[in-house]
């Protein structure tokens, strides 16, 4: 078995190229398909400690200025 690492974004991405392939090629593709797509899903459910993309950071408050 060979491991490979995706971000959210190239699972999400690989998802899409899943789904237009099975509409293309229609039934015969998609058992496989689906098997494939919901291994992929399974990831984008579950929290992925440190491997994220993204940082959420707090917004920065900015008080207005009073104009004399």
């Amino acid at each position: 078995m060979e491991n490979v690492e995706l971000s959210t974004d190239e699972i999400k991405a690989l998802i899409q190229l899943i789904d237009l392939a099975v509409k293309a090629s229609g039934l015969g593709s998609a058992e496989a398909g689906v098997v494939l797509a919901k291994k992929l899903s399974a990831h984008l459910e579950q929290p992925q400690e440190g491997s994220s993309d993204f940082k959420l950071v707090e917004p920065e408050v900015v008080e207005p200025e009073v104009l004399d």
